[in-house]
């Protein structure tokens, strides 16, 4: 074999190798974006005003089911619509109260979905901590939630598409997501169950002064 049989060959080869990992790390990015166009479930604790919650928390782009229970053992459904711009709280007894969704999915819950105009979110990096033990990136998110902007901030861990953690900046509400799976979720966990009865809340009447 002359040396320029050698040195094409060798070049070849590289080539191929670098065709290869071209291909893992495009294969990589294919599967990291489908799996977050994907719904996924997760465990979820809260907290606001503090008063704490835990359930399962469940996301599809425009929909979000949360299960969850407070530390009296209490439980209770409450089902986000962004389609139809409705939140339904559903109770132990068989009624459930619909009110109008005044702020957007992602401003709810801090999950920002890869269909959310990037021009709606600003993120601030704050600087690297560690929560649970993992070195995560923290940041300061903004986002337009129908007219409004919406703070929180971000405990993210890189890579990943879920926070690990997010709280509003006063920290008086927190959210906290673990054991992230991402699957397709039935729609039906998204929908009224049959046979509940509607009730509504009823805002307490202002006092007139007068005896």
């Amino acid at each position: 074999m002359t040396a320029d049989c050698y040195d094409m060959e060798k070049e070849g080869a590289m080539l191929i190798n670098l065709l290869k990992k071209l291909a893992a790390f495009i294969s990589l990015l294919l599967f990291s974006a489908f799996s977050w166009a994907m719904s996924f479930e997760s465990d979820i604790e809260f907290s606001f005003n503090d008063e704490r919650f835990s359930g399962r928390f469940r996301y599809d782009r425009d929909k979000v089911r949360m299960d969850v229970k407070d530390r009296h053992g209490n439980e209770e459904t409450i089902i986000l619509r962004e389609d139809t711009h409705t939140y339904w709280f559903i109770g132990q007894n068989k009624t459930y109260n619909e009110i109008a969704m005044k702020h957007t999915i992602a401003a709810s819950t801090g999950i920002v979905g890869q269909h959310i105009d990037p021009a709606k979110v600003q993120r601030h990096f704050m600087g690297v901590a560690t929560l649970d033990g993992r070195t995560v990136n923290k940041y300061r998110v903004i986002i337009d939630s129908y007219g409004t902007p919406v703070e929180f901030i971000e405990w993210q861990w890189p890579g990943q598409p879920v926070p690990l953690k997010v709280a509003t900046p006063e920290g008086n509400s927190v959210i906290e997501y673990k054991n992230v799976l991402f699957r397709p979720q039935e729609y039906y966990r998204f929908q009224l169950p049959k046979g509940l009865k509607k009730t509504t809340f009823r805002m307490p009447k202002k006092r007139t002064g007068k005896a």
